[in-house]
């Protein structure tokens, strides 16, 4: 673990890296998950605080997980800070073993640099390696952000399952969208 696989300018002049987790990283991963849960953006990890425990555990749990070849997560540097991570993971159905799924997440400070479409491309290319035949994901509707780049990277739209999101004490539509690879 703690391999680097990738490093990068973002557009700001930023040096990036782009590494295996390891146990060294524990503190700040568990800082940074925190951080996110308290910002009110468009993953599902928000309004709770994770323990060191659980934190501990969700590193465990990926290290073995990296090890059988069931998804690649990476812990993101910027500047030599702790700036997030992207993963792509393949469901534990068997009859899914060919699919991919990606996430990505970054420190609010670090967004809009390049850096996430630059691990996105990464993620591609990773499942390629994986000898995936197709990626899938989910999106909120109300981040046209993210849908608009996961469709620059060729994504299709398959549908939208209305009010699937809590979000900011409503409901928003969550978009499913798929990419072949084969």
């Amino acid at each position: 673990m703690g391999k680097i696989v990738k490093t990068f300018k973002s557009k700001k002049g930023n040096a990036v890296v782009v590494r295996y987790p390891t146990w060294e990283d524990l503190d700040d991963m568990h800082q940074y998950i925190n951080e996110l849960s308290r910002e009110d953006t468009f993953l599902s990890v928000l309004g709770k605080k994770y323990s060191l425990e659980e934190e501990k555990e969700f590193l465990r749990t990926t290290i073995k997980n990296i090890e059988k070849g069931l998804m690649r997560h990476y812990a993101v540097f910027v500047n030599g800070t702790y700036a997030g991570n992207c993963e792509i993971e393949r469901p534990k159905e068997h009859r899914q073993q060919h699919i991919g799924i990606p996430g990505i997440s970054l420190r609010k400070k670090y967004r809009g640099e390049g850096i996430g479409k630059e691990l996105f491309q990464m993620l591609i290319e990773e499942a390629k390696h994986m000898r995936l035949r197709l990626l899938k994901l989910t999106c909120f509707e109300n981040n046209p952000l993210a849908l608009r780049m996961y469709e620059q990277f060729g994504f299709t739209r398959v549908g939208v399952i209305p009010g699937a999101i809590a979000y900011k004490n409503g409901y928003v539509g969550e978009v499913i969208m798929y990419l072949p690879l084969v």
